[in-house]
């Protein structure tokens, strides 16, 4: 079967709308479910231990106000606590309760019992291959959002000029 680009395209923009909507779903009907940045941050601490806040945000690649409120909501389900960072008191070192790690480890298993029922299909060079391609899409991805980035960031550097020498 040949596939063109539309086909491509069709695909991977059908995934990112299941995986959104399976998002909106686990939010809507279960109290346990966090937002995926939300199981990221959680999978984050899981994997190598406590975090500052900032830390986390730079993982996920967003600011620290919205890590701010992330890890707000993710408090206030019990998952992670804060505890102000000795050697420095304005900071706060983030870590895991042990509902975190519960919830963390059940939400991984099931993760990866999905992928294997998925990949347990194809040999271990048509593995190479998914993994290869969703690898550079994601770099394609991850370039244009840094390109957007810079141009709103560089058009917001503009408006601030202009307003500031139209005073």
């Amino acid at each position: 079967m040949t596939y063109d680009n539309s086909k491509f395209n069709s695909i991977v923009a059908t995934a990112y709308h299941n995986v959104l909507r399976l998002e909106e779903t686990k939010r809507k009907y279960s109290r346990t479910t966090t937002s995926f940045r939300g199981r990221n941050a959680m999978e984050l601490l899981y994997e190598t231990g406590d975090k500052k806040a900032s830390e986390i945000a730079d993982y996920l690649k967003i600011t620290r106000p919205s890590a701010t409120t992330l890890l707000k909501k993710l408090q206030e389900l019990g998952y992670i606590e804060g505890k102000t960072d000795p050697q420095d008191e304005r900071s706060t070192i983030i870590s895991l309760t042990r509902k975190g790690r519960l919830v963390t480890t059940l939400q991984t298993k099931h993760r990866d019992d999905v992928l294997q029922s998925v990949l347990s299909k194809y040999t271990d060079e048509e593995k190479e291959t998914i993994a290869k391609c969703f690898t550079e899409l994601n770099q394609v991805f991850e370039d244009c959002a840094y390109e957007l980035e810079s141009t709103y960031s560089k058009r917001e550097q503009m408006k601030k000029e202009r307003k500031r020498r139209s005073r």
